[in-house]
Order: C-alpha cells, then sequence, then structure tokens
C-alpha cells in the first residue's frame, strides 16, 4: 500500500490516525539510554532532556538555538501539517549547502525516495503522537552526486496551542562514499541502515 491508497484528508487528525493504523512503526532497537558516536546528537540530546517536557516533550518556545549554536547550521525544525505534509519551519545553513538549495517552507516528504516515503512519513508521525525519540542512519544522494550515509536524531517539540505538532532534529553526514554525476534535486533516505527508537518517559513502538 501506498500513500495516497489510503486517501487520506489533509490537516485531519482522523486522517493521521489512518495512516498510523495502516502502516506500523518501523522495527529497531529500543532503548532508554542512548548512545551516539556524532557529538552533535550526544549534545543536541542532552539539551532537549533538560528542557522541562509537559506532556511528554519541550515546548517549541523553550528551545534556545543560541544553546546548541554549534550545532545549528545542521539543524531542522518540521511541522507536521497532515499525513502527507511535513514542512520545514527551519533549515540550518549546512543542510541547506548539502541539499543544494535551502527547503525552508517545503514539503519534506517531496525529498525522499520513493521507496523510503511512506515509512519516514508513518516514523515521524510516531515521534510526535507518542512520543519519543528516532535515531537513524540512511543513505542519501545529494543533487551535487555526493553520496553519503547520514545519521539524524529526530525528538518532539510541544508546538503552540492550536499550531500542529513539531519536530526539531540535528544531521551529523559521514564521509562521501562516491560521486555520482550532479543532478536537479537530492533524494533523501534511499535506504535507510538502522533505527534506534528512544523512550523519552512514554515509551516506544
Amino acid at each position: 500500500m501506498d500513500l495516497a491508497s489510503t486517501e487520506i484528508d489533509a490537516g485531519s487528525d482522523a486522517a493521521t490516525r489512518r495512516l498510523m493504523d495502516a502502516f506500523a512503526p518501523s522495527p529497531g532497537r529500543r532503548t532508554a539510554t542512548p548512545v551516539f558516536e556524532p557529538q552533535a546528537l550526544t549534545d543536541f540530546y542532552l539539551y532537549w532532556s533538560a528542557l522541562a517536557r509537559s506532556g511528554g516533550a519541550p515546548a517549541a518556545a523553550d528551545f534556545d538555538p543560541l544553546a546548541l549554536t554549534q550545532w545549528l547550521p545542521d539543524v531542522t525544525i518540521m511541522g507536521l501539517n497532515s499525513p502527507d505534509d511535513i514542512r520545514f519551519r527551519l533549515v540550518g545553513t549546512r543542510v541547506a549547502e548539502r541539499m543544494t538549495h535551502d527547503p525552508t517552507g517545503t514539503n519534506m516528504l517531496d525529498l525522499l525516495a520513493p521507496v523510503t516515503r511512506t515509512q519516514v512519513c508513518r516514523d515521524m508521525h510516531e515521534i510526535a503522537a507518542r512520543p519519543c525519540g528516532y535515531h537513524a542512519r540512511y543513505m542519501n544522494v545529494y543533487g551535487s552526486g555526493r553520496v553519503s550515509h547520514v545519521q539524524s536524531l529526530y525528538l518532539p517539540l510541544q508546538p503552540p496551542p492550536g499550531q500542529p505538532p513539531r519536530l526539531i532534529a540535528v544531521h551529523a553526514p559521514e564521509e562521501a562514499l562516491e560521486y555520482q554525476q550532479p543532478a536537479d534535486r537530492s533524494v533523501c533516505a534511499t535506504s535507510i541502515d538502522a533505527i534506534v527508537w528512544i523512550d523519552t518517559g512514554s515509551g516506544t513502538p
């Protein structure tokens, strides 16, 4: 089943529930004590964990970008507007550089490989709904031709009242594996190699 076949109505809580009922979360390791090799992910998780977490996640308003100045260029913030619209609200400068354009304001799902798009969408909604953390290692093929693994840590944020759920993430690219011919656009998550679900107090899928 693909995302379109679920006949989801944009912006509907019921539609999000249908998506989550139709697809199971990705299998992966589960932990309440994550260990990250990239320092960016460790620092980011420690900062997020130190914030007050009403309802299981810190308020978006409490996130202070200046507290993570070194890693801010690799940070993205997304709004889960509907089951098929996860929109970039903020994109760090190094992320935009790697993508060969600034995707702020665009749908994150449009950048994903068709083979992983629906599953990633489902997992993003799990992070916000449970809430929990999500650490993934996956392959990107950039518009520049660079092919490399990336490690990303996604964590939930409580949005202001009346706004859709938010996710914040930090991304740590690995060394290039190869360089292909440049392309018109980058394609993310052409394969997903590992997933770790992080119990932040509300369990894991």
